[in-house]
């Protein structure tokens, strides 16, 4: 992943994307924390994983869906903007 601090002009038009880059920064640390906790969950297993792990996985898919609509919804905002007319003054 990774955090795009938006610009002044980025939330003239979506003020929205303040909190949106907090929440991405946020998960961000929130998936290191989970890699760093599960270092070997690369790894194959033969008995079923334990139930840390598998909560840990899916919550690694649920960052990564968070981050993505985050990216989604940062697009949307993006396209159609006249950048010479964003700022009043």
């Amino acid at each position: 992943m990774r955090f795009r601090r938006p610009r002044v002009e980025d939330l003239y038009v979506a003020p929205e994307l303040a909190i949106l880059a907090v929440l991405e920064a946020s998960v961000d640390v929130a998936l290191v924390a989970l890699v760093a906790a599960h270092p070997d969950d690369h790894e194959l297993e033969d008995d079923p994983p334990a139930p840390e792990k598998l909560a840990a996985r899916a919550l690694v898919a649920a960052i990564r869906d968070v981050a993505d609509a985050v990216n989604r919804y940062r697009l949307a905002t993006s396209r159609g903007r006249d950048r010479d007319n964003l700022m009043p003054f």
